[in-house]
């Protein structure tokens, strides 16, 4: 199947050329791979027709949070897993001792879950500190 054409008052038809010194040159090329794009003729085409220019950025002081913050989420994930495999097994016995027996492991899962819960409020509360002291 054949591309679709372009309409004719959308075509990039002519072609623009200037120079720039190594200082200019250098902050449009930073400029382009922080832009969404990538490329320093896209980011000059969005200069020129005055699009807006979304620039990404990342903060370094999250870099150490951020494993971290992972690390805690898979394991709060994983603790929520085993308590509804536990569920399901308590439902499903008919006896009443092993009830009582799985309901003592999903009590056990839940204050693990409530260490777990702490150390991701202390995280939050740190990464709160970095972000309104300034």
């Amino acid at each position: 199947m054949p591309r679709r054409k372009a309409e004719e008052s959308k075509l990039l038809q002519h072609k623009i050329q200037t120079r720039v010194n190594q200082a200019k040159f250098k902050q449009l090329t930073e400029l382009a791979n922080k832009a969404a794009n990538g490329s320093t003729s896209d980011l000059l085409r969005d200069i020129l027709y005055n699009r807006e220019i979304k620039v990404k950025t990342v903060d370094k002081s999250l870099a150490a949070l951020m494993p971290e913050l992972i690390r805690l989420r898979r394991e709060v994930n994983s603790i929520g897993n085993n308590i509804n495999q536990i569920t399901r097994y308590f439902h499903q016995s008919p006896d009443e001792t092993r009830k009582v027996f799985y309901a003592t492991r999903v009590a056990g899962l839940y204050e693990s879950t409530g260490s777990k819960i702490e150390e991701l409020l202390q995280l939050i509360a740190d990464l709160g500190k970095q972000w309104l002291q300034k």
